[in-house]
């Protein structure tokens, strides 16, 4: 679980960097790209079908910092994801929420399921999507930032999965 130590650490990287947040950020996709490269090209083609303004800054700006608060927490845990990954996220994603959907008694969302496993994370995320929100002043395109949130879901579960126990196993304890 990446701790909320580790989050804090890469919000105080950003700011120490203020004036150029964006060259920051840009670092930050670099690393990501290097390091888990079917983790990037899912962010770059989510990010690039994405046409609010609001949506795709925020979407960067997340699946950046979610890699960092990871790289930050597990800095010689983090083993690499590759696309079968990434595409294994995304369908655990999809048949969650399915399956939620049909159930009408069903209390959780997927997210409040991804939560549970990465509580810090998603208080981090849903924190920047509400601010995402107040700024847009009702002017925000819900869809698209549906469709970030659901990018950034299936970055949470893929680096979840990527990291290595302390026992040297892949996956979540």
């Amino acid at each position: 679980m990446v701790d909320s130590d580790s989050i804090e650490a890469v919000e105080q990287s950003l700011e120490a960097d203020e004036v150029d947040l964006q060259d920051a950020l840009d670092r930050g996709y670099r690393e990501l790209d290097v390091k888990q490269g079917p983790l990037a090209a899912f962010a770059a083609q989510e990010l690039s079908e994405t046409e609010d303004e609001l949506a795709q800054s925020l979407g960067y700006f997340l699946l950046v910092t979610v890699f960092l608060a990871f790289q930050e927490a597990f800095p010689r845990r983090m083993g690499a994801v590759d696309e079968a990954d990434v595409r294994m996220a995304s369908e655990m994603l999809a048949v969650d929420e399915a399956l939620r959907a049909e159930d009408p008694g069903e209390f959780f969302d997927s997210d409040d399921v991804v939560a549970m496993g990465q509580p810090n994370v998603l208080s981090y995320v849903q924190h920047h999507l509400d601010e995402a929100l107040e700024q847009g002043d009702g002017e925000v395109d819900l869809e698209e930032l549906d469709r970030v949130y659901r990018a950034v879901l299936v970055e949470v579960i893929a680096l979840s999965h990527g990291v290595v126990s302390p026992s040297h196993e892949a996956g979540p304890s």
